[in-house]
């Protein structure tokens, strides 16, 4: 009896200190899966490669990553530009998936992300210090421009059809938690 009671003892202890996050095991955004996979891109430093990453389990999670250039602001600046669509779910043909572009400095530190309802509706390219979507499908038919070049826009409006599209917000990495 007496074994058996230091045994549920002691497992009650590792039950708490297991579920109690230390200053040392606290999670950094950049300890994130994703991030790490983003950084991964960028230390590749191959424009226009695109890549694919997964976590296996009982759910469908993958990540496609593309890093599409880089853009010179008007002080000279260097911003790297990275497009990451996740698709996840619990079955294959039931699988969702969103866009996001994220914003990088010359350093491959995280300057901040715009959150994109669709998987695809990434910016394709860019071109003349501009974001460029172009939509060419049986939902969205336009093409928009945003430029980087003077500063980083909090709001941005995709245009997807000539009636209508979709105003995304700017998340400054100071802001983002995990």
């Amino acid at each position: 009896m007496k074994y058996y009671k230091k045994y549920i003892s002691l497992t009650l202890l590792l039950l708490i200190f297991s579920c109690t996050p230390s200053s040392k095991s606290a999670k950094k955004p950049d300890d994130d899966f994703y991030e790490k996979s983003r950084k991964l891109v960028l230390s590749e430093n191959k424009i226009n490669q695109e890549y694919h990453f997964s976590i296996i389990g009982k759910e469908i999670d993958e990540i496609h990553i593309k890093y599409i250039g880089n853009i010179i602001n008007s002080k000279k600046d260097t911003l790297k530009i990275i497009n990451s669509q996740n698709l996840f779910g619990l079955l294959e043909e039931s699988k969702r998936g969103n866009g996001s572009v994220y914003i990088y400095d010359n350093k491959n530190q995280l300057i901040g992300i715009y959150y994109l309802a669709d998987y695809w509706a990434i910016p394709l390219k860019i071109e003349n210090q501009s974001l460029v979507f172009s939509y060419d499908n049986y939902f969205c038919n336009q093409t928009t421009k945003i430029s980087l070049r003077d500063s980083i826009p909090k709001k941005i409006f995709i245009q997807c059809t000539k009636g209508g599209g979709n105003l995304y917000n700017f998340k400054p990495a100071n802001e983002i938690t995990n």
